[in-house]
């Protein structure tokens, strides 16, 4: 036997992690969803450019982080039209020039809502909607339904899509009719490209007692909140009843808020409860209040008081001109669960959970903030 035969052959390198492009994008993929990461990934080297700049890979990333997408930052609308704010800080501050969308102020356009990355907007006088996704650039324009009376009834309106799809989703368009009795609700299907049926419920009497209040309230609601299966919106500013909308039965009701809410006449702002279900944050002069919607063994509804937070120790609001001005929620995060407030002094946002606030340099004159919460996620 020859020496090169008695030689034993050297093993195969074995591939490191790394070197494996189907276990590298798996770990990419579960890169932290703020806008830096990839572009900071895909500074690496040029393999790892092309792995986090593949469209296949950006929709798999976005589609990975869909229950946990930062803050961005928000979508406000006036006469002049509608701007986006940037909420986060270098190197994740997107700047607001990305998410411009030019519309002609005339056209008394408005935004309804922010929800799975989606921006709705309302056109009154080309009677649609506009599904925006500032991400991808994508817009979808939709009629809205003849009986749907946009010019003389305000609407409101929420989108919003399933967590396994990425190009179909459904428009909830809600108003109350001419006579203020009744509240319908009518659903539109991308995937289809059709309206449904009409969905209505009556609505308190004595919430309305002139069409002015109601008109000047509808105007100032707060956006949906989306719990479960359920879509949630406060009826109206001055107004202490919910309207639910759940979408698996197509089916559309009341429920009153809590007693104590309603008889001093607090504001208040629905969201999503801690530990799941339909919640609302109550707030008078400083003081925030946490509240929880339970239902016992026989089935029965009730709410139920949770904690407390001192909002002007919070936020050191100390001098005579922050506090000749009690806080107004203005708008809700409902995926981070982050309020934000208008103090005298400014536009604050306040996790819920932690208690970690900063103060936004926003527009303090517009009346809501729509919260923009989504995967920025451009690859480089």
């Amino acid at each position: 036997m020859t020496a090169s035969r008695r030689r034993r052959r050297a093993p195969l390198p074995v591939a490191g992690p790394l070197e494996d492009d189907d276990l590298l994008s798996e770990i990419l993929l579960r890169l932290p969803p703020e806008p830096s990461s990839l572009p900071r990934a895909s500074a690496v080297c040029k393999r790892w450019l092309l792995l986090v700049s593949d469209p296949g890979f950006v929709r798999r990333f976005r589609r990975h982080h869909r229950h946990s997408p930062p803050l961005i930052g928000c979508f406000t609308h006036d006469p002049k039209g509608i701007s986006f704010t940037p909420s986060m800080d270098s190197p994740d501050r997107v700047p607001a020039g990305r998410f411009s969308l030019q519309l002609d102020h005339r056209l008394l356009c408005s935004v309804l809502g922010c929800c799975h990355g989606l921006v709705l907007i309302s056109n009154k006088w080309k009677r649609r909607v506009i599904v925006w996704d500032p991400v991808t650039g994508d817009q979808h324009h939709i009629a809205i339904p003849h009986w749907f009376n946009v010019i003389a009834n305000p609407i409101q309106g929420a989108v919003l899509r399933a967590a396994d799809e990425d190009h179909h989703f459904q428009v909830v368009l809600l108003e109350a009719d001419d006579q203020n009795t009744r509240a319908i609700v009518c659903v539109y299907s991308s995937e289809t490209g059709l309206w449904g049926n009409i969905i209505f419920t009556s609505i308190p009497s004595k919430e309305y007692r002139n069409l002015y209040s109601y008109y000047t309230m509808s105007l100032l609601g707060m956006p949906a909140v989306l719990v479960g299966n359920s879509l949630y919106w406060r009826l109206a500013v001055g107004s202490y009843t919910i309207l639910e909308f759940d979408l698996e039965r197509q089916s559309l009701g009341v429920i009153q808020v809590p007693v104590d809410i309603s008889e001093a006449k607090i504001d208040f702002t629905l969201m999503r409860a801690e530990g799941g279900g339909l919640g609302l944050l109550s707030v008078s002069g400083f003081t925030a209040k946490l509240w929880k919607r339970k239902t016992d063994y026989d089935g029965i509804a009730s709410w139920g008081m949770g904690r407390t937070v001192e909002l002007d120790k919070l936020l050191s609001l100390n001098s005579e001109k922050e506090r000749r001005r009690p806080l107004t929620v203005i708008g809700f995060a409902e995926e981070n669960n982050v309020v934000i407030l208008l103090a005298a002094d400014g536009v604050f946002t306040v996790q819920l959970e932690s208690l970690q606030f900063r103060k936004l340099d926003v527009p303090s004159n517009r009346v809501h903030h729509h919260p923009f919460e989504s995967v920025y996620a451009r690859g480089t």
